[in-house]
């Protein structure tokens, strides 16, 4: 029973520590994530930007069109 526990704490602390290359492909594949997400935000933030610029747009056109429409019917 001994030889087991050993062997299978052996064979857990063997597996459990990451070579070098390793933590370094981790490293890198986390850097890389990071700027992922950060261009992420970036794009969200962008696109908000252009989502309030469109938003303005639309309710300048929508008022000149109303005041297009009040000129109408003063005509009458």
């Amino acid at each position: 029973m001994k030889t087991i526990t050993i062997v299978a704490l052996a064979a857990l602390t063997l597996t459990a520590c990451d070579s070098k290359q390793e933590q370094a492909r981790k490293a890198e594949l986390e850097n890389r994530a990071d700027k992922l997400e950060a261009g992420a935000k970036a794009t969200e933030k962008a696109a908000e930007g252009d989502a309030a610029v469109v938003k303005k747009q639309g309710e300048a056109q929508a008022e000149a069109l109303k005041e297009a429409a009040d000129k109408t019917r003063d005509q009458k």
